[in-house]
């Protein structure tokens, strides 16, 4: 029965090489519409989550529709700018784009002030991964906080409709030998696009992480696109989404949840606004003490965390692990029903939805 179901799922898999999968992905965002330059940051924010083994990759091209390409849209226009700050008016254009100009300026400001605050709205497809973004900053020394604000998909503890978005959040620290230490996590207990992957792959859901229309537990993936999420954790989960909501939906300017209709996983005021809103934070650790040393303390933290024990798991180490072992083969295996949609977009055709 093992030998029967391996088979079934290499049936359903493909492997790819990393760099023709890199130029598929790219045409097949260039044919959905986007010009080269947002293409190539579409492309390269993807391409990160895959080769990390992260749900925020080329899943999304599993439903074009849900890259959300508006031929419509206006350059990004900068707001509220101060040595320290500013918000970007994404105009519709696509989330990471935006959101890759708020860490330019983010790290441009620190790289001047010490610290610096940035946020988008006015966008309503992904971001993707934030640890890409995050990443991007630590790299360069600096404390990245990064979180994400999104439409409704996610019901509170107790509640009988998705008020929240998955909401997620990120901090990448400097320091440890092997890079930065970087912390990605949704604030529910699953995402929008592991809920497509799953529906790509022909998988369940893990139990506990959704619900179907009428409010019940399901681990079909179409079941809960009906419905909403969970938060992770209960209560404490659902607080952390309140509060990344309030930092990013509101404090940006993005369009925030409400109104009398119950909204589930594509309904609601967010999604009907078509502002998500993103805050980045940096902070150049000199401003409390100095960089070599601050590093130094936070390598011998991380090492001491790591030393506790044999099963210890660091935050980031697993998606570092397989960063590693997919760039020494030099492929991805991706879900061949995806790859067939990739090849399509990528050739100028219809993908199957």
């Amino acid at each position: 029965a093992r030998t029967s179901f391996r088979r079934q799922r290499e049936r359903m898999t493909t492997k790819v090489p990393i760099k023709e999968l890199e130029a598929l992905v790219n045409k097949a965002v260039r044919n959905i519409g986007y010009t080269d330059g947002d293409a190539q940051v579409l492309t390269r924010v993807m391409m990160h989550a895959e080769v990390h083994g992260n749900n925020q990759g080329i899943s999304k091209l599993y439903r074009p529709q849900d890259m959300g390409f508006n031929p419509k849209a206006g350059p990004l226009v900068f707001e509220n700018e101060t040595k320290l700050s500013v918000v970007v008016n994404g105009n519709q254009r696509a989330g990471m784009v935006a959101l890759e100009a708020a860490v330019d300026k983010a790290i441009s400001k620190a790289s001047h002030m010490g610290m610096a605050i940035t946020g988008t709205y006015n966008t309503y497809t992904s971001t993707g991964m934030l640890a890409y973004y995050a990443n991007r900053i630590a790299e360069r020394d600096y404390i990245a906080i990064v979180m994400a604000g999104s439409p409704e998909m996610v019901a509170p503890v107790g509640g009988k409709q998705a008020v929240f978005g998955t909401n997620p959040m990120c901090f990448a620290i400097p320091g440890p030998d092997s890079g930065p230490l970087v912390l990605d996590m949704a604030t529910a207990a699953t995402t929008l696009f592991g809920v497509i992957s799953a529906k790509a792959a022909g998988k369940e859901l893990p139990p506990g992480v959704a619900v179907d229309a009428n409010g019940k537990a399901t681990r079909d993936p179409s079941e809960a696109l009906q419905g909403a999420f969970l938060a992770f954790g209960g209560y404490k989960g659902a607080g952390l989404s309140l509060v990344v909501e309030l930092l990013t939906q509101a404090l940006c300017n993005g369009a925030i949840p409400g109104g009398p209709v119950k909204a589930k996983v594509g309904t609601g005021r967010k999604w009907a606004g078509k502002s998500w809103a993103n805050t980045v934070i940096v902070i150049n650790p000199a401003l409390l003490m100095d960089l070599k040393r601050y590093k130094a303390r936070v390598a011998e933290i991380v090492d001491h965390v790591k030393a506790s024990g044999p099963t210890v798991v660091l935050p980031g180490e697993l998606e570092k692990k397989r960063r590693d072992e997919n760039l020494a083969a030099g492929t991805l295996t991706i879900a061949t029903g995806l790859y067939d949609n990739i090849n399509k977009l990528a050739a100028g055709g219809p993908a199957k939805l």
